[in-house]
């Protein structure tokens, strides 16, 4: 066995010495003790000198000490590349020698077997070009590029003019870009289900109490999100690398070793990035301006298009962990290459990609297509962005385009050159052959003269020069499914764009992640940035938020989900609650209005509805919010409900707290609610009477001066009025007696009970002063009940549209019920508590703007719903009638528009939903809600139901409008869905009789406690799901729901 001999004395050298072919010799202590002994050739330091029969150890250098390996770059720094000693020492001190002649003390630099330190882990090189990551900013070997996440631009319902400014200022944005190369890329996230869901549970304040043996909060907010998940719905996202600077050979060499360089000199390391902080600055801004509204990609960005592209075509990952300022290094970016295998086959049409999801293997095919020739395109007047073209595909598609932005200085001549060609082939036809050019050269003759006339004033931004290089990739499980859905990318592009399918897949499949140079230069496009810009990638749907209840989805290019929480405006934007829902007859106003209702008042609301039809009465009877609801059917209700004094509130002190001076401000509001009483009670009793009568100048200066005789303090009633009148006609009024008998008569009739109560007080009975007391409270200032449905059933309304003349006495009562239970709904509004979420629903409202009183009634609620946080929601057939309210218009905030037929009314509708006109969309409105249309044979007829889900377009108050469909398909919803269908259904009336359900006991309404959540079988928190899947969030602590979707 061979022994290997101490290390030198030299605190220096790093270098030991290997033992030849026999042991090492002893050395007797009388040799290593002899005084003048030197180390030479033969000897040791330490060791006496050799004798000539002796073998001694010579230099021999180890395996580690080949030259130029990694340990050279270290020692280059000195002493301080490596770990020091405890035991290093002054090497002059003098300590005691060893027998033998080998010292113990500090004065040599002893090492016993040396340890392998740091070089001998392997080094690592990713397979990717990337370096490194920090932040937004990502560097490969030569490049330095920052990376941002582009704003969503809304396109729909948009003018074309709107539409050519956003094109202009995004090609503005590319401009500023000169002599930079940018990557743009467009991919998709899956909706964040488990993060609306957190929200919306967060967001859901005092929520009603669980009912047992009914639907719960936990499982109607699961069924929700099974639901959502069931949709597999994405959200488009854009991305923009833009290179920042190139990196020279000293910045390479400090990358790589800045593990060191943080140690002993940590400014060193970032001196790269240090640099180059003016100029990311710079990018930042002009990233930033309108049109690209760019912002820095966060950590949580980054890792999400490291995953998206190097995974190309592989299910989204569940979950990407990067936290806030993380940095990737050389070997961190193993986390996004590791696990995933990208190869083609030899000559194969497309690239397979394999990976994992979770721990289960996946394999896709990948089809990649470059962007060919291009046809002139006429954006936006008669053509969709051509980028955003592919989002109607029902399958997700990645782009990848490589844009180098050119200087004016090296297009010029390129431009004169292409000038020179176009006008030759001009003569050609012309002068040569005599005969017209084709349309296509005359249309770029015109160009020529446009870039000649840019060119005599100097490019500008916008006329600046690009060529770049467009990708487009699908993917499928297997080989033929990819192919297929490629088909359909040439087919959706065809004839006017061509799509080219190459060979080398795997290269350009490699092209789609960050920093990967081109594979290859062909089917490079040349044009301008107005033509880049007007692909518009960052077109999307973009309308309502991502806290509130789900609405359904977005139905135009781009599918989305539609949440929309109805006192976001209110609470945050500081804007009016008024919503309008318009729509001819089965549009779907009342299915649209009880779906609203019923998930906002789980989530915490308090809705008053007047429904005089009554099908949303049925919204009480559900197990889940029978404890907590009343059904009033008014023409039933105790005489005097209607009463024109109580139905408009009396205004509460504390509502007034803080104003200057409240005592100020209370009694002003309490004039003025007296004052809505009398102009209130003149409107009813004039309505009430005949046309001929009522349209008199004497008939309302009759009725005018016993209104205020009689006042309007809350606890008087019309019959005041009435007698009022008598005892002016027994002063000398005739005409007050004619009006008297005409009340009398219509008071008589079965439903004026409603307004008239049975008992009367004397009108000679004082009225009290303007501060008397509140009379007997009404029946809905009752607190404990959440949802109130009013309804009229059986109350004859007039024709839409129809003359006043032309009304019945029926008729014309059925009016004035109509206008006195609209003002009784509103009432709930000022008796409950001012920060309290509530709600007002009014059917029928186009009646309200015929009469002053509906008017004022409309306009106070648009006034007031901001400072008493009400959503008040207007259903009417007709956009005109609510637009006939002075200023509705420009209070109202959010909108429903239904299918609508006539045009008159379509452009009344565009003109609520902020909508230009005259640029076609009036006719999209007649097609909304279109009934799918089966192919079938001769002589067959469809009498199938029309149950399609109802579309709308839904504007909501801050920008976003889109054609959106409202959906209420979930499973947990099918009660809901048949409470609220309104098809009438002979078969129906023939079923056996059910027995009558009986509404479980409920809790009160103010108590806080749940019961513990009864979960679905295998619907469990942080449990494994399937592929695709996003995870479940029910209630507010983590951890708790979830599914597989």
């Amino acid at each position: 066995m061979r022994r290997r001999g101490p290390e030198t004395g030299d605190p220096g050298s790093g270098r030991r010495r290997s033992s030849r072919s026999t042991p090492w010799p002893e050395a007797p202590d009388a040799e290593a003790e002899r005084p003048g002994a030197e180390p030479g050739w033969g000897s040791y330091p330490g060791w006496g000198a050799s004798r000539p029969a002796d073998i001694v150890p010579v230099d021999r250098p180890e395996p580690d000490d080949v030259p130029g390996a990694d340990d050279d770059l270290l020692d280059a720094f000195g002493d301080a590349a490596e770990p020091s000693r405890p035991d290093d020492r002054d090497a002059g001190e003098d300590d005691d020698p060893r027998p033998g002649g080998l010292r113990t003390g500090p004065g040599r630099r002893r090492r016993g077997r040396a340890l392998a330190g740091g070089s001998a882990a392997p080094s690592y090189r990713s397979s990717i070009a990337l370096r490194s990551i920090d932040g937004n900013i990502a560097r490969t070997g030569s490049t330095v590029t920052a990376w941002y996440r582009l704003a969503p631009q809304p396109w729909s319902f948009r003018s074309d003019s709107q539409r050519e400014a956003l094109i202009r200022r995004i090609a503005n944005q590319l401009g500023e870009l000169q002599g930079r190369w940018c990557h743009l890329r467009v991919t998709t996230r899956p909706f964040p289900v488990a993060r609306w869901a957190e929200a919306f549970d967060r967001n859901s304040p005092g929520r009603l109490p669980d009912v047992g043996g009914a639907l719960g909060w936990e499982d109607f907010l699961t069924g929700e999100q099974h639901h959502l998940m069931g949709l597999s719905m994405a959200d488009k996202e854009v991305f923009l690398g833009v290179e920042v600077s190139g990196r020279s050979v000293v910045d390479r060499w400090l990358e790589s070793a800045s593990p060191l360089l943080h140690r002993v000199l940590p400014s060193a390391a970032n001196a790269e990035l240090t640099a180059l902080e003016t100029e990311i600055a710079h990018v930042d801004a002009l990233v930033a301006g309108p049109g690209l509204d760019g912002v820095p990609c966060t950590a949580e960005d980054m890792a999400w298009l490291m995953h998206r592209s190097c995974a190309l075509g592989l299910p989204a990952p569940r979950s990407v962990h990067a936290e806030a300022g993380v940095a990737w290094e050389s070997e961190d970016l193993a986390a996004f290459t590791d696990g995933v295998a990208m190869y083609q086959e030899p000559y194969a049409p497309t690239v397979t990609v394999q990976g994992r999801h979770g721990l289960q293997p996946v394999s896709r095919h990948v089809a990649v297509l470059s962007v060919g020739l291009m046809d002139s395109l006429r954006i936006p007047e008669a053509d969709d962005p051509w980028m955003q073209r592919s989002d109607r595909l029902p399958f997700p598609v990645e782009w990848s385009a490589r844009i180098y932005v050119r200087r004016p200085e090296e297009v010029t001549g390129e431009l004169q050159r292409q000038m020179g060609k176009v006008r030759s082939q001009i003569r050609h036809y012309t002068h040569d052959h005599d005969l017209d050019p084709p349309m296509s050269l005359e249309r770029q003759a015109d160009r020529v003269l446009q870039i000649e006339d840019e060119l005599s004033g100097g490019l500008t931004h916008l006329n600046t020069r690009v060529y770049g290089w467009w990708r487009v990739a699908v993917s499928g499980r297997d080989e033929s499914e990819a192919l297929t859905r490629a088909q359909q990318v040439l087919d959706l592009y065809r004839p006017r764009v061509a799509l080219e399918h190459p060979e080398a897949q795997y290269a350009y499949a490699r092209e789609f992640i960050p920093g990967e140079p081109l594979a290859s230069t062909a089917y490079r496009r040349r044009g301008s940035v107005t033509w880049v810009a007007a692909g518009v990638p960052a077109a999307s749907a973009s309308v309502g938020d991502r806290r509130g209840v789900l609405l359904g989805e977005t139905c135009t290019a781009t599918r989305r989900p539609v949440a929309w929480d109805p006192w976001m405006a209110q609470e945050v934007r500081r804007a009016s609650g008024l919503t309008a829902v318009v729509g001819g007859l089965g549009s779907g106003k009342s299915f649209l209005t009880g779906l609203m209702v019923y998930k906002t008042l789980r989530a915490g609301a308090r809705w008053t509805v007047l429904d005089p039809s009554g099908p949303l009465a049925e919204l009480t009877r559900l197990p889940e919010l029978a404890p907590f609801s009343r059904h009033i059917h008014l023409l039933g209700a105790d005489p005097g409900i209607l009463n024109p004094y109580r139905v408009v509130a009396e205004p509460r002190r504390d509502h007034f707290l803080d104003e200057p001076d409240p005592e100020k401000a209370w009694r002003r509001e309490r004039s003025l609610a007296a004052a809505t009483r009398r102009r209130l009670v003149l409107d009813v009793l004039t309505g009430l009477l005949p046309y001929d009568v009522a349209r008199l100048p004497h008939t309302r200066i009759v009725l005018l001066r016993a209104v205020r005789e009689v006042g309007g303090a809350q606890h008087r009633d019309p019959g005041q009025v009435i007698a009022t009148l008598r005892r002016h006609a027994r002063e000398g009024e005739e005409h007050a007696d004619v009006v008297a008998d005409f009340l009398e008569e219509r008071r008589e009739l079965p439903q004026a009970a409603l307004l008239f109560p049975e008992h009367t007080p004397d009108p000679a009975d004082p009225r009290g002063p303007d501060d008397s007391p509140v009379g007997d409270p009404s029946i809905l200032d009752e607190e404990d009940y959440r949802l109130t449905v009013l309804t009229m059933q059986g109350m004859s309304l007039p024709r839409p549209g129809s003359p006043r003349e032309e009304w019945t006495d029926g008729e014309s009562l059925a009016v004035e019920l109509l206008n006195l239970a609209s003002w009784l709904t509103q009432r709930t509004v000022y008796t409950a508590d001012r920060d309290l979420r509530k709600g007002v629903a009014l059917d029928e409202t186009h009646f309200l703007s015929q009469i002053p009183t509906g008017k004022v009634l409309i306009d106070r609620l648009a006034r007031d719903s901001r400072k008493f946080n009400v959503r008040a929601l207007f259903a009417s057939q007709l956009a005109g009638d609510l637009l006939r309210v002075p200023g509705f218009a420009s209070l109202v905030d959010a909108v429903f528009v239904g299918r609508t037929d006539d045009a008159e009314a379509q452009a009344e509708a565009l003109r609520l939903l902020r909508v230009p006109t005259d640029v076609g969309y009036e006719e999209m409105l007649g097609t909304l809600s279109p009934r799918p249309t089966a192919s079938r044979s001769a002589g067959e007829h469809d009498d199938s139901p029309d149950d399609t889900p109802r579309q709308f377009v839904f504007s909501d108050g801050h920008g976003g409008v889109e054609k959106i469909r409202v959906d209420l398909e979930g499973p947990h919803l099918e009660h809901l869905r048949q409470a609220l269908d309104t098809n009438p259904d002979a078969r129906r009336a023939h079923l056996a009789t059910t027995v009558p359900r009986t509404a479980p006991a409920a809790r009160e309404p103010d108590d806080d406690a749940r019961p513990a959540p009864v979960r679905e079988q295998g619907v469990v928190g942080d449990t494994e799901q399937g592929p695709g899947d996003d995870g479940v969030a029910v209630g507010r602590g983590p951890g708790r729901g979830g599914g597989d979707g």
